[in-house]
């Protein structure tokens, strides 16, 4: 039930509020007859004091049913430590929430530590392994690089001395100690070098001698060393000299004169003369 007063007269009157429907839009005084406009308001206002009581009923049966449960739980907690005295695994299930909760962080967190310290061993083990697999890859680089120098000694030597010629002429002293050191010597690249024109003249105690080197490559070889031999008529060996170039390098495709004398001290008729190109620049 609501009240309603008239606007003009003051008269109060009682109805009943369900009978309001959107209909409805005023109000008339039956005294005055005057009419004012239905507030709405005024029954929403009425549905939603309703549904708050009805809110508040069911909260307080919430906290009836709860005060139940909180003692049907106190009992059943002192029942269960009574018997969980002689019974260990009820004494786990009265556990509380917390508890359990604490202790499954607990092992949780001692998991997470394991499995941390497990990571860190397999990281450190990987870090150890691809260490070791560097080292390996530059041991076996640095193999290949001295193995590919002293294989190619011949051939770098040759570039050196075109390139920097002053620098190498300089320190070549030390270069040919180191490969003595080492005992290995500078290969001559003979299979590009050709002798022409080789001829000697022997004048009373002197042999002299000149020919041309010709290299047929494309990039610079050293100089090789030649032999020069005066065989006599029963093929016996009467001179032997070890003639060095002057020139260091043969530059590609082009050539270099070389020409010599030698002293001798025998007198035969039918000398031979010969000059070999060495197979190695230097030898020990």
């Amino acid at each position: 039930m609501m009240f309603e007063t008239c606007k003009l007269c003051g008269t109060k009157f009682k109805f009943d509020q369900s009978t309001l429907t959107e209909n409805i839009l005023w109000f008339q005084c039956s005294v005055c007859k005057s009419k004012w406009k239905v507030n709405k308001n005024d029954k929403n206002t009425k549905k939603i004091n309703k549904a708050s009581s009805e809110v508040k009923e069911l909260i307080n049966e919430t906290e009836k049913v709860k005060s139940e449960l909180a003692s049907i739980k106190s009992v059943v907690q002192d029942k269960s430590k009574i018997m969980s005295k002689n019974n260990p695994i009820l004494d786990v299930k009265n556990k509380s929430i917390a508890e359990i909760s604490s202790e499954l962080s607990a092992s949780k967190l001692n998991v997470n530590k394991k499995n941390s310290k497990e990571t860190k061993v397999k990281i450190n083990k990987r870090n150890t392994k691809r260490k070791s697999t560097r080292l390996v890859i530059i041991l076996v680089t640095l193999i290949f690089f001295l193995a590919g120098l002293l294989f190619f000694r011949s051939q770098l030597l040759a570039y050196a001395y075109f390139y920097f010629p002053k620098y190498i002429e300089k320190h070549e002293e030390k270069i040919f100690e180191i490969f003595n050191i080492i005992e290995l010597p500078i290969p001559s690249e003979n299979h590009y070098i050709n002798m022409t024109d080789f001829a000697a003249t022997i004048k009373s105690d002197t042999i002299k001698f000149s020919g041309i080197l010709k290299n047929h490559s494309l990039r610079p070889i050293l100089a090789p060393r030649i032999r020069i031999l005066a065989i006599g008529e029963d093929r016996k060996i009467l001179m032997e000299k070890i003639f060095i170039i002057n020139d260091k390098i043969i530059y590609p495709s082009s050539k270099i004169d070389f020409n010599d004398q030698v002293k001798i001290n025998f007198k035969e008729d039918n000398i031979t003369v010969k000059a070999i190109i060495l197979k190695y620049i230097f030898e020990f």
